[in-house]
């Protein structure tokens, strides 16, 4: 059941869980003492009783003293015992948890250096919220393994032999049939493992599938909430969630049934070997004391199996979780030569010799059964091209030291596959890529698939048009490059990069913030960043994909003068759709349907009329404004310029800093730091226990069954004495043997009857108010989108709508019946023993009020805190984990890999200290349990055998003892609440506060005009800002007295540099944010007056990173109309230039596109997400830099298609790009 390599991982966890046996062994050993002191003591009573076989009249006249002689030995075994039992509960937790502790920090560090070594590969081969899921709450799943189900799995060997052993000389027979039925619990563990192995794997599968789909409508919650499909989202979502209720459902019921058939059996058992016991007195074969003793110690047969089916749901579900991660660790890693190249700095020549590459012919294709995606993932892919044909074949070319090297051609034609290839991205090449380098006055040629990874990653540096930004500063991100690099030189790596401007108005400098993925940045900002970080890297050879598709012209000039600056010395390739860019460049290849079709410099290829000439003349006859339609610009609708930024942390055009920050504060809070956040524990119980309500018969019904099956348990001891005493002649209640035996065997049957019914109606309210939740969670997302979801970590939002619901089930299912059946089964033993002694209802009921009320609310001091620290380091480390896959190729070049890790390593070691603590605070409060249950239980013996001597009844005191002895199983469930409720408890803050948080706009509008234009009058705006705080705070304003008219019908062109707040205009026309100040209208309306899915059904945007959500090119297409049919899905296809590319593929309109649309090129994503917007039928459609990745042909069609749709259906637009090949087709042009 358990994978060996598990213990190689983590050495010294084998010698751990020894331990935790042996120490659970121990208590046992202390727990026979124990009731052996307790027979001891009553000794004098039970020996009297033995001698005279009837009731005495005249009590102890003739007779031993009540209290024996040596009572001062057996309270110092008592206490001995107490001593013993806590010291090895304590060390038994805490070798536990250092077990398991150890286990988890391993797999997580070799989880992420099996990352590292698969490369941004291992997207084809599982989801990206798989690996954030297996890596949280996948590996903390093992702790229950190792910390409960491994030691007790052995130590329920050891305890039944134990005990046989013990009782074999004190009765054969009944220790012999105790031993015979402990098996039978071993039998049906093993059975339910057979049927249950399966259902554990589809369990965890729709688990998993439940976070996919989460994390991917999150990440694309912009694009749902434009197009008005959240709504639908939503239904996916609760179906997803209702799916996974179904499926833990039916692991419950096959858990429950095990459970119920080992209750059956341990009691069954237990009353057996006491039926053999009562045979053996009423025979004279075994006295009293000795049958006592047999009574009292007949449960410890079963309890240690019993416990361990009780921890067979999570074991299973450990080790299914493992399963898969270790289905991920044998994958194979992508081969990698072995030889280095030589620090000779610049000088490489780059060639590739009838180069082929298909994709999906060097990766795994098959699943491992059901643990890891299947389907084929295919991120940095150039296009989605079937796995039949090639991406390259035939691909010749050479690139020189002291070069520019310019890559042109269509969109899907190869490009980027190359330069994934050069850059180690993408290895499985057929043909020749080399690289060569001089050696005195000869030259080497080594095989890229021969150089080792370092030395390659050291010699090649690659910028894409999407190159992640890590959440930290920019200070750290750049010191990925060079962590050698000072201040000066990352000044003037952002300079050349045409950055530091934005740096510097920060107010924070190199230490600006930045959040994962850049969120806060405008997208021209991210590419300058990370060319100002590949700069850095100072590599001999230069690669960039499209490096600067969303900068400004003038910044782009700029930057492709720093570009031509590096080719002097170094090999610098050159991706670009936009031929003007290569007209300078040393050599220009041009790509076509995966293969080089011509080489030469600009003049070369224009006087060939080619292919080349043919998109340079396309091209230019695209970016042609002709003088005539210069009064097409106007400044006039724009009466003050956006200023440039200068808030602390946030630029222009992007989520401003301080809404980070406080995003950030809130993130913390809901994290938890504390009570405080939202409310007191006493708060979050009311608040728990009023999600309960609608569902209270469940929990009524759920209450009474837990409350007669703890009642049968009891009582079932408690019978096979008074049986006992019958026999003696000594009756307790007037019930004679027969009756008493019979009250035994239905105790038995109902207390599995009774755990059944118990355990099913509380998780049938517990799951439902999961799913319940789920759907609330996904609404409140839904409510804050998108303005409060910047600054969000997506990893941790993927753990608060998995790990953090799922620990409401504590609350929900283990929780509210456990302490109605701890106060019902206390007052019922308490009456009970009034009718035997007053004292000892009143002894109990002190008892158990230590126990279950005293202890807990001290325990709860102790672990105050730890919960939400636990929850905020957790959610910590699965946003770095995330973040870190995100950007997995810039770690891998970068060759901080090791860097990375070290900082999962911190995380885990932070995680693992807590959780020790907590360990330790749970172990100390069981020790402390454990006392006072042998404390309370001498003190019962002492109140008997006074009672005794002050002429109370034999059998009725000893029989108050046994109910006594018994009676401890509902409390000790209390004391132990609050090492499990604290992580419950912090959950829930984390959860409350996000459904408590409060949306940057409120959606209460009501009116439902037609279109008929927007504006925007004297608006000023600064994201972060309050109203009353946006006119003293001038230098934050994004838009300062910012006004504009969009018309009713015809295109509006907005131009302006990147970073400008050209974006952030069109954020406010769809109403992301409210202005601090001024009025946006839509159709002599303002904005927040208009119905928000009206509105939505008036306006659509597609802003500058089209989002694919991971499913087929059907499915994303209908996002924008559910009720298109495929006619209608052609021609959008057909208006975005890319119904040619879906008619190639096998799969056509149902083509898989991949995780975040990986299979899909930079310009096939756009194409697609512009398809969409042609599909919505929109009266006013907003464009944000829609074919600033496309090459010329490509973008000719396109705006073609926009200007017809402008003409032919009278719809209105705002084109919004800093190109002015984009503004041609404008009927008028704003410069902002």
């Amino acid at each position: 059941m358990v994978d060996k390599r598990l213990f190689k991982l983590a050495p010294g966890t084998g010698r751990l869980v020894f331990v935790k046996t042996v120490c659970l062994w121990v208590s046992l050993l202390a727990d026979i003492a124990f009731s052996c002191a307790l027979v001891w003591g009553l000794g004098n009573v039970l020996l009297h009783m033995g001698m005279v076989p009837r009731p005495l009249s005249d009590s102890w006249s003739v007779a031993l003293p009540v209290i024996p002689d040596n009572i001062g030995l057996i309270a110092a075994v008592c206490v001995l015992c107490a001593v013993v039992k806590y010291a090895a509960t304590r060390l038994a937790a805490r070798a536990g948890s250092e077990a398991s502790e150890r286990v988890k920090a391993a797999l997580r560090e070799t989880l992420y250096r099996k990352m590292i070594s698969l490369g941004p590969s291992y997207s084809q081969r599982v989801r990206t919220s798989d690996i954030v899921q297996s890596a949280g709450e996948g590996i903390e799943q093992i702790q229950s393994f190792f910390e409960l189900f491994l030691p007790q799995l052995f130590f329920s060997i050891a305890a039944p032999i134990t005990l046989f052993a013990f009782l074999l000389p004190v009765n054969g027979p009944a220790a012999t049939v105790l031993l015979i039925c402990a098996p039978l619990i071993v039998i049906i563990v093993g059975m339910v493992a057979m049927r249950a192995s399966r259902m554990f794997r589809k369990y965890w599968g729709k688990y998993t599938d439940m976070g996919a789909a989460f994390l991917d409508n999150v990440q694309g919650l912009e694009t749902l909430k434009t197009f008005d499909a959240d709504d639908h989202a939503a239904v996916v979502m609760d179906e997803k969630a209702e799916e996974f209720r179904v499926m833990t459902m039916k692991v419950l019921q096959i858990q429950l049934r095990s459970l119920s058939a080992m209750d059956l059996v341990a009691y069954g058992g237990a009353a057996a070997g006491i039926g053999v016991a009562i045979w053996q007195v009423s025979t004279g074969s075994l006295g009293i004391a000795e049958a006592l003793l047999i009574v009292l110690l007949s449960a410890s047969f079963f309890l240690p199996l019993r416990q361990l089916g009780s921890y067979f749901h999570v074991a299973m579900n450990g080790m299914t979780s493992t399963k898969r991660i270790f289905a991920l660790l044998d994958t194979p890693e992508p081969q990698h030569g072995s030889l280095r190249l030589p620090a000779l700095g610049d000088g490489l020549t780059v060639e590739f010799d009838h180069l082929g590459f298909t994709y999906g012919e060097h990766v795994g294709k098959e699943g491992h059964d059901g643990n890891v995606n299947a389907s084929i993932r295919k991120d940095d892919a150039e296009s989605a091209i079937s796995n039949e044909h090639a991406a390259l074949h035939d691909l010749s070319f050479m690139a020189y030291p002291g070069t520019l090297t310019a890559i042109v051609g269509v969109s899907g034609s190869g490009k980027s596959t190359a330069a994934s290839l050069l850059s180690g991205s993408l290895v499985g090449y057929s043909g020749s890529l080399s690289l060569t380098y001089p050696i005195w006055h000869e030259s080497k040629k080594l095989e890229l698939r021969d150089i080792d990874e370092p030395s390659l990653h050291a010699a090649v540096t690659l910028v894409g048009a999407q190159s992640h930004l890590f959440q930290g500063t920019v200070r750290e991100n750049l010191l990925m490059a060079d962590p050698g690099a000072s201040d000066e030189t990352m000044w003037k790596a952002l300079k050349a990069a045409r950055i530091d401007d934005v740096v510097q108005a920060s107010g924070q400098g190199l230490d600006m913030a930045i959040s994962s993925g850049g969120e806060n940045l405008s997208g021209g900002q991210r590419q300058r960043l990370a060319i100002a970080r590949a700069l850095l890297h100072n590599s001999p050879i230069m690669l960039f994909d499209e490096a600067t598709s969303s900068v400004d012209v003038e910044s782009e000039e700029k930057i492709l003068d720093a570009i031509r600056e590096l080719a002097r010395n170094k090999t610098v390739l050159m991706i670009t759709h936009r031929i003007a860019n290569a007209v300078n460049a040393d050599q220009v290849v041009v790509f076509e349907d995966g293969k080089v079709i011509e080489t030469g410099t600009h003049q070369q290829l224009l006087v060939a009329d080619g292919a080349y000439a043919r998109m340079y003349r396309t091209q230019r006859s695209v970016e042609e404004i002709h003088a005539e339609r210069s009064d097409m610009e106007s400044k006039t609708p724009v009466t003050e310029s956006v200023e440039a930024p200068r808030d602390r942390h946030y630029t222009a055009d992007a989520a401003d800093s301080k809404l980070v920050a406080a995003d950030v504060a809130k993130d913390e809070l809901s994290r938890g730091r504390g009570e405080n956040e939202s409310g007191s524990n006493s708060k979050i119980v009311s608040r728990l226990l009023g999600q309960v309500r609608p569902l209270t018969r469940y929990m009524v019904a759920a209450s009474a069954a837990g409350t007669l099956g703890h009642l049968s348990a009891t009582m079932l001891p408690v019978f096979g004495i008074i049986a006992v005493l019958a026999y003696m002649g000594y009756p307790v209640w007037s019930m004679n043997a027969t009756a008493a035996i019979t009250g035994m065997a239905v105790c038995a049957i109902l207390r599995g009857a009774m755990r059944y019914l118990e355990q099913y109606m509380n998780h049938n309210v517990a799951f439902r108010l999961l799913a319940l939740f789920r759907s609330k969670a996904f609404a409140a997302l839904r409510r804050l989108a998108p303005a409060k979801l910047t600054g969000k970590g997506k990893g941790d939002l993927i753990a608060l709508i998995t790990t953090d619901v799922e620990l409401l089930e504590i609350f929900f299912a283990h929780t509210i019946s456990p302490v109605v059946i701890a106060t019902v089964s206390t007052a019922a033993y308490a009456v009970l023993l009034l009718s035997l002694n007053p004292w000892m209802a009143f002894a109990l009921l002190v008892s158990h009020v230590l126990i279950g009320v005293v202890l807990p609310r001290v325990f709860a001091g102790w672990v105050r805190n730890v919960g939400a620290q636990l929850r905020g380091d957790a959610s910590k480390l699965d946003d770095l984990m995330l973040d870190d896959m995100r950007g997995l190729d810039e770690i891998i070049h970068f060759g901080q890999g090791e860097t990375r890790v070290q900082s999962i390593i911190r995380g885990t070691k932070e995680l693992w200290k807590r959780r020790i603590r907590l360990s330790n605070w749970i172990g100390r409060a069981s020790g402390v349990s454990s006392i006072l249950v042998m404390a309370s239980t001498s003190a019962s013996i002492v109140i008997a055998l006074l009672c005794i001597a002050s002429g109370s009844s034999e059998p009725a005191n000893i029989a108050s003892v046994v109910l006594f002895a018994s009676s401890f199983g509902p409390v000790l469930a209390l004391s132990a609440l609050p090492g499990n409720l604290t992580q419950t408890f912090a959950a829930a803050r984390r959860l409350f506060a996000l459904l408590d948080e409060q949306p940057a706009i409120e959606e209460q509008g009501a009116l439902k005009p037609g279109y008929d234009g927007m504006s925007m009058h004297d608006v000023r705006f600064g994201y972060g800002l309050s109203e009353t705080s946006g006119h003293t705070i001038a230098e934050s304003l994004v838009l300062n007295g910012f006004s504009l008219d969009v018309p009713a019908r015809g295109i509006l062109g907005l131009k302006a540099p990147s970073g400008s707040g050209k974006s952030t205009v069109l954020r406010l026309l769809m109403r992301y944010w409210d202005p601090q100040e001024g009025v946006i209208v839509l159709s002599g309306q303002p904005l927040p007056e208009v119905d928000a899915h009206h509105r939505r059904q008036l306006q659509t945007m597609m802003s500058q990173e089209t989002y694919l959500f991971d499913g087929t090119i059907r499915d994303n297409l209908l996002i924008a109309d559910a009720h298109a049919d495929d006619e209608q899905l052609r021609t959008a296809l057909e208006q975005a230039s890319v119904l040619d590319l879906v008619d190639s593929l096998p799969q056509g309109l149902d083509t898989q596109v991949g995780e975040l649309g990986g299979r899909m090129s930079e310009g096939e994503r756009q194409r697609i997400g512009l398809a969409r917007m042609f599909l919505r039928h929109a009266d006013l459609m907003l464009f944000d830099e829609p074919t600033s990745r496309l090459d010329a042909l490509n973008e000719a069609v396109i705006l073609a298609s926009l200007r017809h749709l402008a003409d032919e259906q009278d719809v209105a637009m705002v084109l919004v790009s800093h190109r002015d090949s984009t503004m041609r087709i404008a009927d008028k042009v704003s410069r902002v």
